[in-house]
């Protein structure tokens, strides 16, 4: 299954933990909307208490974007 949609899917099942990382997936791989894509994963992981949380924020921080 594609990264569109897993992340489809992770939004319908309501799973913050695995929208979290599927967004940090998708930051990975740059482009134009790679800051919010790791925008996303940070909040998303905020929200399920995930671990990864504080390297997306550091991650965002180390940017000047948050």
């Amino acid at each position: 299954m594609n990264l569109d949609a897993r992340l489809l899917a992770a939004h319908a099942a309501s799973d913050g933990a695995a929208l979290a990382r599927l967004y940090a997936e998708a930051a990975e791989l740059g482009g134009p909307g790679a800051d919010f894509y790791l925008t996303q994963a940070w909040i998303f992981a905020l929200e399920a208490g995930v671990p990864e949380a504080e390297n997306y924020g550091a991650r965002l921080r180390a940017q000047g974007l948050a």
